[in-house]
Order: structure tokens, then C-alpha cells, then sequence
């Protein structure tokens, strides 16, 4: 016990050094917003590459088919997320025009920005392909219902007409990169193809600067948002930070008990339900004619509660079994 709660105070440290680096260079003003922009494109374009290496360097035959075997509860965990967000809607407690937003946000996470060098800092990368069955989930929902709903805030707002809630824009965007990184790898990994070395040395260079310029990019937006919004937060967004770092990690570690697993992987999927609001939520609501600036606040807001919330919580997840 004495092990895993250094173990989780270390990967908390490592944390806050190198996203103290991101804080430090920005507050010296080291970035604008296309410096900002810049390190953002560099960790999505590195990303793909470090879950091709993670999935084909780390897993085996057996253990895709015991991903696999575990791959369900995220979807039952976003279904619970869904119906209690809809609940606190029909409850009164959110703005009729912030409903499809707020759903969204809700249950929606940022699992590559800031869930991949928490997994990997807390676990290495061997931890990563269970943080992508949440991701996998993840994407799938914030590419159907999450856009459906923040469209359904812009209908509200403008008159147009009613959205589909299937389109060929949303299959296009459930597609990206990353989860066509992980999906080549799991090919990979399920045909037996060994990987060139070359390919395998590439790929893992290029993937080593994921984590670390993600963290540097977290520290970055959190000095930029800086602390002062808490002060008038608007209610839904206190139930959204309260969703994400209390009630959503109570639920999957709940669901996850319905089987049987190595201890790390229930660890990493309660670790990805406590991530941040996604970033893509906030840029839909501006797209489609949303609660903009709600949306973007809430995003920053939940990235910035992670500096005081997270220590704590990687030394609870330390202990689950």
C-alpha cells in the first residue's frame, strides 16, 4: 500500500514539473496564440505514432483479446453519464438554451491532451492501450450524440432546422488520426505482423515527444486561463466539474466491477473518466451557432480544477484493486 501511494505522489511530481515548464515559459510570454497553436499541432501530429508503437511494441495476441473482452464498459459508463446529465436537465438546473451543450460536456472527455501523460506517468506506456478503450468510446460519443446535442442548442438559438443525428460529417470526424494510429496497430497486432525495426525506431522517437509537449501545452493553457474564473462560475459548470471529478470516476469504478481484471486496468479506466472536457465540444458549440463561451469556459475551467484535483485523486486510484 505504502508502495503505490509513492508511486502515484511520483508520477503526481513528474506532473507538475513538466507542466510547470509549459506555466513558467508562459508567464515569461514565450507564446502567442499561434505559439500556442504550434505546440498543439505538433503533440496531434505526434500522437498517432505513439499509439501505433504503444499498441505494437507492448501487446500481444492474448492481451488484444483481453482488451477486447473489456472494451463494453465504457460505452455502459457513457450511458450512465448521458441519462443523469438529461435528469439534471428535466431537473431544472441547466438553461433550457445550454441543454445539448451541458449533456455534452458533461460526459465528453479530453482523453489525448491530458489523459495520455497522466496514464503514461502513472503507468508507462503499457498503460496506454487500456486508455484507449475509453478513448474509443469517448470519440464515438462526442462525434454522435455530444455533436448532435450542441447542434440542438444552436437550433435553439437560431431557428434552423432540426439536425440529423447521423451524418456523413460525424462518421468523417469519428475517423481522426489518432484512432486511425491506434485501429492500424491493433491490425497489426491481431494479423501477428511483425514491424520492421526501422518503422518500430520511428515511430517511437516520434511518439516520445507526445507527453511531454502535451504536458508543457497543459501548463500553457492553465496560466493563461489563470485562476480568477472560479470566482462566478455559472451552476452548470460546478456540476460539470463536479462530474468529472467526482461522479463519473464513482461510476466507472462501479461498472468496472462487473468483471474480473488485472488491478491497472481498473485504475485506468477510473483514471479516464476523471479527464477534463474535450476540447472539440467548445469549438462545435462556436461552429454550430451554441453557447460559445460556456462551452470554451467550461473546458478551461475543468483542465484548470485538474491542478488541484488530480494529485488527489492519481492516490486514490493507486489504491483500487
Amino acid at each position: 500500500m505504502l508502495d503505490a501511494f509513492l508511486h502515484a505522489l511520483s508520477a503526481v511530481f513528474v506532473l507538475v514539473c513538466v507542466a510547470g515548464l509549459g506555466w513558467y515559459s508562459s508567464a515569461k510570454g514565450w507564446y502567442d496564440e499561434a505559439g500556442k497553436r504550434l505546440v498543439s499541432k505538433i503533440v496531434g501530429l505526434a500522437i498517432p505514432f505513439f499509439l501505433f508503437y504503444s499498441i505494437t511494441s507492448k501487446f500481444t495476441h492474448a492481451q488484444l483479446l483481453e482488451l477486447l473482452r473489456i472494451s463494453g464498459l465504457p460505452f455502459m459508463a457513457f450511458a450512465v453519464y448521458i441519462v443523469t446529465s438529461w435528469l439534471i436537465c428535466k431537473a431544472g438546473l441547466v438553461r433550457d438554451e445550454w441543454h445539448g451543450t451541458f449533456i455534452a460536456e458533461f460526459s465528453g472527455s479530453s482523453l489525448l491532451f491530458v489523459g495520455i501523460p497522466v496514464t503514461y506517468a502513472m503507468f508507462g506506456d503499457r498503460g496506454i492501450p487500456y486508455l484507449l478503450v475509453y478513448f474509443f468510446a469517448n470519440v464515438i460519443f462526442v462525434w454522435t450524440i455530444g455533436l448532435y446535442n450542441v447542434q440542438l442548442d444552436g437550433v435553439r438559438h437560431t431557428g434552423k432546422p432540426a439536425p440529423k443525428f447521423f451524418s456523413r460529417q460525424s462518421l468523417k470526424m469519428i475517423f481522426t488520426k489518432p484512432l486511425i494510429g491506434f485501429l492500424i496497430g491493433v491490425l497489426c497486432v491481431a494479423i501477428d505482423l511483425k514491424i520492421p525495426q526501422p518503422i518500430s525506431l520511428a515511430t517511437r522517437l516520434i511518439g516520445q515527444i507526445c507527453s511531454p509537449l502535451a504536458l508543457i501545452f497543459i501548463g500553457i493553457t492553465v496560466q493563461q486561463i489563470g485562476f480568477a474564473r472560479f470566482k462566478h462560475l455559472p451552476r452548470e459548470t460546478w456540476i460539470i466539474l463536479f462530474g468529472c471529478n467526482v461522479y463519473k470516476p464513482l461510476v466507472m469504478f462501479l461498472i468496472s466491477q462487473l468483471l474480473v481484471m488485472d488491478p491497472m486496468m481498473r485504475q485506468i479506466l477510473i483514471l479516464s473518466s476523471v479527464m477534463p472536457v474535450s476540447p472539440m465540444l467548445g469549438v462545435l458549440a462556436k461552429l454550430h451557432d451554441g453557447p460559445a463561451d460556456f462551452a470554451s469556459a467550461t473546458v478551461g475551467v475543468t483542465v484548470a480544477a485538474l491542478t488541484f484535483t488530480l494529485p488527489v485523486i492519481m492516490v486514490l486510484v493507486s489504491f483500487v484493486k
